[in-house]
């Protein structure tokens, strides 16, 4: 990820969840809380991109038991994942101030969740990005993946291209459009269990399993 997306969300944090909520309802909290149960109970977990950190509180009282990495780009949206948890549940949290290039080697995960964080590379940069987790996550693991469709509805392309303008100018994201992050994670090995779709199909929610690679 472009070093400028480090600190661009940092301008959006004090409004970013208001704003989505604005636009799309509940419909993006409940993209993300679909599969949330399905991650094994004492699983090691990571979370690229969890921004001000609403799904972590939701994950850590779901599963008392498991353990999160917790990376993010921007600091201020760090900072509010942090305040939003007791003593208690900050043990059981490591949080990273970085990109898909910190995750930790050392540490085989059973499950990650991207939450409309595969949107944000071009299709050059999307295979590097799905092969850097794949590599961190144990056998049998799990992916959960929310983000937006590219579909052919008029008022879903305005959208997009609204999107993309926007987070290009204000915080410096490499992708111009959506890249066709489900044709990607099938050809990297990964093989759909359940999915579901939200706001008039414009948003979509996955539960991938690891697969051998072709």
């Amino acid at each position: 990820m472009e070093q400028q997306s480090l600190t661009g969300f940092d301008l959006l944090a004090p409004v970013y969840d208001r704003f989505a909520s604005l636009v799309y309802g509940s419909a993006i909290r409940e993209a993300q809380l679909v599969f949330l149960k399905t991650i094994p109970s004492t699983a090691q977990v990571l979370i690229l991109g969890g921004g001000t950190g609403w799904l972590l509180t939701e994950l850590l009282e779901t599963h008392p038991q498991c353990n999160v990495w917790y990376i993010e780009a921007s600091a201020k949206m760090l900072e509010q994942a942090r305040q939003k948890l007791s003593e208690q549940q900050k043990s059981r949290v490591k949080f990273i101030h970085g990109t898909e290039d910190s995750i930790p080697r050392e540490i085989q995960f059973h499950a990650v969740i991207t939450a409309f964080f595969l949107d944000l590379f071009s299709p050059a940069s999307l295979r590097r990005v799905i092969d850097s987790v794949d590599t961190s996550l144990a056998p049998e693991s799990v992916w959960l993946v929310s983000d937006f469709m590219a579909r052919k509805v008029w008022w879903q392309r305005l959208l997009l291209k609204m999107m993309y303008t926007f987070f290009r100018w204000c915080c410096g994201i490499e992708a111009k459009q959506l890249p066709p992050w489900e044709q990607y994670m099938t050809a990297e090995g990964w093989q759909v269990e359940e999915e579901q779709l939200f706001f008039r199909g414009f948003i979509k929610s996955v539960r991938y399993s690891r697969q051998e690679k072709l």
